[in-house]
Parts: structure tokens; C-alpha cells; sequence
């Protein structure tokens, strides 16, 4: 059977595209290379306990939220439950301040310049800044052909993004702010984006912040695997094919046109690869071992040349804690909290941070327990520990020198969270970490990133790698690709590809 589109991959964004191409009558295969689809959107079980690999809590879901359009369409709104976080966006605590930041522009207008009554007025302009660049960038048409009409109205329409688009969220902040740990505690999150203010877009730093203000934060109830088996269970009753244990091995090219791609089975060593032919194919991959290694290098050469310049994303890493109480018990009350260590005074800091011991490092923890999450049992909770991590330090490791290290680093970072709620660790009954190796070998993502490409100044917005491709009929759609890395930004380019493949037929 010839396909409409085939997908290289379940990630959230080829999920979103496999929907709403099957949505439309097209015929869709996708193909996994693992048991089960989500990619970073999934999670496992042990015991009365399920782990949650990625999803802290996810923005947005106001009015003029593009996600609603595409939950409403593909059923997501009515099949999958959001609880409202309402401890707020998060904690933020250093050794000199320790405050809680609203997740509703009013309040968190009224709070910080309580804490900052000499920034108040910088504080309004701060978070009109947000809005502005939020509302103009939404107004930027999805489909490829009709973006390149809207170059000429920039600086009108569109004024408030060629301002900050060749600056940083440093810029931005040094440039609003005097005061360092106001600034300092808007960048709380930062790990979400990247490792660095200074090379971090101001504009994608400004549009994430202004959702979560606009819309709050909301958890997926049962973990974000419920999300990911939402769209494939759409996939199929729209008539999609999903079918796992399947890698891509190579995507066919004719000319410099794509017609199918070739796959073998993961499940035996001596599978032989089996051809599959479709009008179109869409790599929800990681765009760089897809170009690399999946792409014939007569096609690939310009690809490889675009692509093996552009800086990856940091990675980050995770411990996975399962308490048998609720941390609320042991008086925590704070659904995510930010902890930066002494030392960190400007944000010319957090950089260097990032390379510290792990003793030191900035870290979030996200106390699940604090919303009906659907993870555990009533009376027990999970959290996560997350913190900056790069590959190199866990690459070159003899296996018990790696599995040392995973252990050492997981009671260092268990202490620190003692330290944080006094009394906590008597009550942990399961721990797991995963480190960027764990998450390179998972998902072939470089670096083991889930960001994709880093979310630099020359590498955001309409300079992001695109998701059509230079190869005929080719298509790209992940964290890698416009706009961007999180779950918002799969969302959004997985809905983007499918409109740009449907604009094609």
C-alpha cells in the first residue's frame, strides 16, 4: 500500500501532524522505533507509581493559546483532563531571597513590586513587553508560502519582534531591570530553554513567559504518556497506522524528490529492510541523525551543510523520587520550586553554574503531590529533581564507574532536596535518574538534548530550521524544527507541517 505521508517517529510534533493529516483523509504511517509512542511525552510504572519522563507542567490554555484550536480539533480537550497548578508559576529562592511568583500577570505585577517597589515601573513595562511580542508573533502565518509575505510588514505589524529579535533574554532583562535577583528569578525556568541568558532569544524567551502568565500552568492528569496515547488512538481511528519495533533506516530519494522510506525490525538482529512508499515523508527524528544518517549523501550534501553548523541544546538531568507521603505533610507547599545556590549574584553567574559540581548546581523540583496528578495512590506522591547536564560528563565511563557516578549523583542531589523539605528522604520509596546518556541512547537526540537545536538569537524564530525541506515532498517536524523545543512548540510545529504538507496536495 502506497501512503499520503509517512512518519519517521511518534515524538509529540509527528503525533500532531499523523493526526491531523488522518483528521483530513489522508492515508498516514507512522512508524516507532521503540514499544511505545510519545517520545519524551511518556513515562513507566513501578509499583503504585508512574513516572512522568518529562512533563513539568505545560502553558498556556487561554483564549488566544494556538493550542486550543488543535486540542479542539484533534479531541484532545475533551479526552484528556488539565489540572490547574494553583501554588503559581513557582517558588524562587537563593540564599537572599526567597518569594513565590505568580502565574497571573495582575498578581505577579502586584507581588514583584511589592518585593521591588523601585522596579515597579519597569515591572509593568516587563510584562507588556511580553504581551506585545506574544500577540504580534501569533499573527505570523503557519504556512511557509504566506510567512515570506509578511517581511515587509515587520516593522509595522509586527514591530515589537524586529526590536528584540536580534537580542538576548539577558539583553532584555539588563535593559528593563536594575535589580539582579529580580532578574534572577525571572530566569528560574531557564533550563527549560537554555543554558545561558546571553545566548537565549529574547523573542522565545518572551513568548513561553507570556503564555504561562496569560494561561497559568497546567498538569496532564495520569502524566503526559496519556496525551501521546490520546493522538495515537486518534491516528487510528481515522483509519492512521502506527506500527513500533520499527526503524527507519533510510528515506528514499529519487532525484531530489522523497518517495518512501526503508525500515527494519528492532525486535530481530537479522530483520531484513523492507521498502514502504508514500507521496510523503515527514522526519519527526532528530534532524540531525536524519540528515546525517538516514538522508542519501547525494541529497543530503546542502542539508549537512545547513544543519552540522547550527549549535545543539544542552540536556539536562533528571531524578525521578516516589514518596509514600504527600510533601504538603512535611509543610512544602510549592508545586515547583527554583533553587539557586550561593554564588549566583548576576546572571552572567548561571552559565558558569552549569559546569559546577552537582553539589552546587541550580536546580528545579517539581512536588507532583501538590495537584490530583493521577501518578500515585492517594497519600503518596512523585517529584522530580532537574538540573543543567551535558554529555560530556557522563560519556567515556566504564560501566561501574558510570553506574558510581549515577548513585553519587543522585545522593547528592537527594541531600539538597532534604535540606529543602527537612525529613523528606525517610519517605522516598523508589529513585531512578536519568542522566543525557541515558536520554542520547532513548532517542538518538545529540548531546541528549530535548530542546533541539539551542535556542540562540541567530537560531530562533523565523531563522529556526525549517519544516519544509529543500527535497521535494520532504518534510521536518520536532523540537529541532520552527518554532522550537517543549511541548508547546511540538505541538505547534507538528500542527505547521500538516498544514504545509495539505498545502501541498
Amino acid at each position: 500500500m502506497d501512503y499520503d505521508a509517512i512518519i519517521v517517529g511518534s515524538g509529540l510534533a509527528g503525533l500532531v501532524a499523523g493526526a491531523k493529516l488522518a483528521k483530513e483523509g489522508k492515508k498516514v504511517l507512522i512508524l516507532e522505533q521503540h514499544i511505545t509512542s510519545g517520545g519524551y511525552a511518556s513515562g513507566y510504572t513501578r509499583d503504585d507509581y508512574r513516572i512522568d519522563l518529562s512533563l513539568h507542567s505545560m502553558d498556556g490554555l487561554h483564549a488566544l493559546d494556538p493550542k486550543i484550536r488543535i486540542f479542539e480539533e484533534l479531541d484532545v480537550i475533551f479526552n484528556i483532563e488539565f489540572i490547574k497548578i494553583k501554588t503559581g508559576y513557582y517558588r524562587y529562592k537563593n540564599s537572599r531571597v526567597d518569594f513565590n511568583i505568580s502565574d497571573k500577570i495582575e498578581d505577579a505585577i502586584l507581588s514583584l513590586s511589592k518585593l521591588y517597589p523601585n522596579e515597579k515601573k519597569n515591572i509593568e513595562k516587563f510584562f507588556k513587553t511580553l504581551s506585545d511580542l506574544e500577540e504580534k508573533s501569533h499573527n505570523i502565518p503557519t504556512v511557509k508560502a504566506k510567512q515570506a509575505l509578511t517581511v515587509p510588514l515587520e516593522p509595522t505589524n509586527y514591530s515589537s519582534i524586529p526590536k528584540w529579535g536580534d537580542k538576548s533574554a539577558g539583553d532584555l532583562l539588563d535593559t528593563i531591570f536594575e535589580n539582579e535577583d529580580l532578574k534572577l528569578a525571572l530566569t528560574g525556568t531557564l533550563q527549560y530553554y537554555s543554558d545561558n541568558p546571553y545566548n537565549l532569544s529574547a523573542v522565545f524567551y518572551s513568548l513561553a513567559l507570556s503564555s504561562r502568565f496569560k494561561g497559568g500552568s497546567h498538569y496532564i492528569k495520569g502524566g503526559s504518556v496519556k496525551l501521546s496515547n490520546h493522538l495515537a488512538n486518534f491516528i487510528k481511528e481515522k483509519g492512521g497506522g502506527l506500527i513500533f519495533d520499527r526503524k527507519v533506516s533510510k528515506i528514499l530519494i529519487k532525484g531530489n524528490k522523497a518517495y518512501g522510506v526503508e525500515y527494519v525490525s528492532t525486535k530481530r538482529r537479522d530483520s531484513q529492510p523492507v521498502q514502504v512508499l508514500g507521496k510523503y515523508v515527514i522526519v519527526n527524528a532528530p534532524v540531525p541523525h536524519a540528515v546525517n544518517e538516514l538522508i542519501p549523501a547525494k541529497q543530503s550534501k546542502s542539508l549537512k551543510e545547513e544543519v552540522n553548523k547550527l549549535k545543539v541544546g544542552h540536556s539536562t538531568l533528571n531524578i525521578f523520587l516516589c514518596f509514600n507521603t504527600l510533601l504538603s505533610e512535611l509543610g512544602h507547599n510549592s508545586y515547583s520550586t527554583v533553587v539557586h545556590e550561593e554564588g549566583i549574584n548576576t546572571l552572567a553567574d548561571l552559565e558558569h553554574n552549569n559546569k559546577q559540581d552537582y553539589s552546587k548546581r541550580n536546580y528545579i523540583f517539581i512536588d507532583y503531590g501538590q495537584i490530583e496528578s493521577g501518578l500515585t495512590q492517594p497519600g503518596k506522591s512523585t517529584g522530580t529533581v532537574s538540573v543543567i547536564d551535558y554529555l560530556e560528563n557522563w560519556e567515556g565511563l566504564t560501566e561501574d564507574e558510570y553506574n558510581k557516578k549515577k548513585l553519587d549523583v543522585t545522593n547528592t542531589l537527594i541531600d539538597r532536596v532534604n535540606r529543602l523539605i527537612p525529613g523528606v528522604k525517610q519517605y522516598i520509596e523508589f529513585v531512578d535518574i536519568s542522566t543525557p546518556l541515558t536520554k542520547k541512547n532513548n532517542t538518538l537526540n545529540p548531546n541528549g538534548t530535548s530542546i533541539g537545536f539551542a535556542q540562540t538569537i541567530n537560531q530562533a524564530g523565523q531563522k529556526r530550521f525549517k519544516v519544509k525541506s529543500t527535497i521535494k515532498n520532504l518534510f521536518f517536524t520536532s523540537a529541532w524544527t520552527y518554532p522550537g523545543g517543549g511541548y508547546s512548540s511540538s505541538f505547534l510545529s507538528g500542527w505547521q507541517c500538516a498544514l504545509n504538507v495539505l498545502d501541498e496536495f
